[in-house]
């Protein structure tokens, strides 16, 4: 099933997107890892669910399989926790998120210090990952939102076979924590 939504929930002039809704989802590991077997979830953007069976070889290891049941008239308010999704059923675009950090490792290097001791030998983090139908439409230099990740500008949109390749926009708020 799809569904034409909002592209931001308070502004509609921002325009539509079209959202796919499916049996099988996909979700952040680490979302998956955190639930609670009989926890009520919220998808974010669909409903809430409750957690029906948690699989996977031991405590530290990553969910293989997770069993949710919808129950939309939940309240997303009580939950704790709220997590993004992706319809199985959809075209999924393959897309590269590439972050940086500060080449300077040091907001102020005091005279007589040595800048080489502070050169950052780290700092690009390269993600790969997968989006929704609509990034197949994304062109370059556009800009948009993944959700819970932050703001990117389109490097390269995906073509022949190729990832689409996305640079995160730096808030100037904080370091990165890569």
């Amino acid at each position: 099933m799809t569904e034409d939504k909002p592209k931001h929930v308070k502004n509609d002039a921002v325009g539509k997107k079209k959202v796919v809704f499916g049996s099988s989802v996909l979700l952040e590991q680490a979302d998956a890892r955190s639930f609670k077997w009989g926890e009520e979830i919220t998808l974010m953007g669909w409903g809430n669910a409750f957690v029906t069976k948690i699989a996977r070889p031991d405590a530290d290891s990553d969910v293989t399989e997770l069993d949710l049941k919808l129950h939309l008239e939940g309240d997303f308010k009580k939950t704790e926790k709220k997590v993004t999704w992706l319809a199985n059923d959809q075209d999924l675009v393959d897309v590269e998120l590439v972050d940086f950090d500060y080449l300077i490792t040091k907001d102020k290097i005091e005279e007589g210090e040595d800048f080489k001791a502070f050169v950052n030998k780290s700092t690009e983090f390269r993600e790969t990952a997968v989006a929704d139908c609509n990034v197949a439409d994304i062109k370059e230099d556009d800009i948009l939102q993944f959700e819970r990740k932050g703001y990117y500008r389109c490097d390269m949109p995906a073509k022949d076979g190729m990832p689409a390749v996305f640079f995160c926009i730096p808030t100037g708020k904080e370091k990165s924590s890569k």
